[in-house]
């Protein structure tokens, strides 16, 4: 009796482990996914901030800098907009996946539970 006991949990706490493996697995994921997202709004920001000084040192009519600047924002604008898809693309893969994960250790879970009963 002991030792069924003993080993159920033995394999209780091996399920544990590789279900946290798995879980920081899938976390490690998303946050490099997300840091590369943080990383292209960064630079976005300074090719932005670089293209406004060139705009401004070079144009000498107000009328030229109007329209560049308008065309810079509408260019980044639409950077913007893809980064924030691709966050959204990344924060939906993730519920998905740690739905699938949380679904996966109930199942593995099962077993444990009917022979506790």
């Amino acid at each position: 009796m002991t030792n069924d006991i003993f080993g159920t949990m033995c394999k209780l706490g091996k399920a544990n482990y590789v279900g946290l493996q798995e879980l920081y697995n899938i976390n490690l994921k998303i946050a490099d996914q997300i840091s590369d997202q943080q990383q292209a709004f960064v630079n976005l920001s300074i090719d932005c901030a670089t293209s406004q000084m060139e705009i401004l040192s070079k144009s000498k009519d107000y009328k030229a800098v109007v329209n560049a600047q308008a065309t810079l924002i509408k260019d980044t604008n639409e950077k913007v907009q893809g980064i924030a898809r691709n966050t959204v693309d990344i924060i939906n893969e993730s519920k998905d996946e740690v739905s699938a994960w949380v679904e996966k250790g109930v199942e593995d879970m099962v077993p444990f539970t009917k022979k506790a009963a």
